[in-house]
């Protein structure tokens, strides 16, 4: 298991579940498992995550 936020031991998998269930930003992630709420430092990763999320879904969406 890869961690993401080494200060509140959140993994990337937590991560994922979160966003899967509707966080869209880095501050509701962090209220829903608490990554990204120390030394901020995963930020980045964490707003890599949701956007690999957002094109996936966009991917897949119906054309309108």
């Amino acid at each position: 298991m890869a961690y993401v936020c080494l200060c509140n031991s959140v993994s990337e998998r937590k991560i994922r579940k979160a966003i899967a269930h509707g966080a869209e930003t880095v501050d509701e992630i962090g209220r829903t498992c608490g990554a990204g709420t120390t030394c901020y430092g995963c930020h980045d990763t964490i707003e890599e995550l949701i956007d690999e999320r957002s094109v996936s879904v966009a991917r897949f969406a119906p054309a309108s």
